[in-house]
């Protein structure tokens, strides 16, 4: 088994218990749905620092590998997308305003 696989195997209980009790206890209030996602995309960001992290060392000992380079170059390329990707999908969207046009008086 993989070093990620164990990492995965170990917050995954966390990450499902915690999320499915407050999608339980909130319902499915705008709010409480906001809150789920936050806490979502904070777990989502603990495991891709976990992953930059081992991509960052593997980096540093066999970053002149022609082999490797390219695959680990690959993954961090990828976790910054997924963290923007997580980022972007947190952030707080603004409803579109909606004029009433109201037609002249015949």
């Amino acid at each position: 088994m993989s070093s990620l696989e164990s990492i995965y195997q170990k917050m995954s209980p966390t990450l499902e218990s915690a999320t499915l009790s407050n999608l339980h206890a909130e319902g499915t209030h705008p709010d409480a749905q906001k809150q789920v996602g936050r806490e979502v995309a904070h777990e989502l960001n603990n495991i891709f620092t976990i992953v930059r992290g081992y991509a960052e060392r593997m980096m540093i000992k066999h970053g002149e590998n022609p082999a490797l380079r390219p695959e680990l170059l690959m993954i961090a390329e990828n976790i910054k997308r997924a963290e923007q990707l997580v980022r972007h999908s947190t952030y707080p969207r603004s409803r579109p305003v909606t004029t009433l046009t109201v037609p002249p008086a015949a």
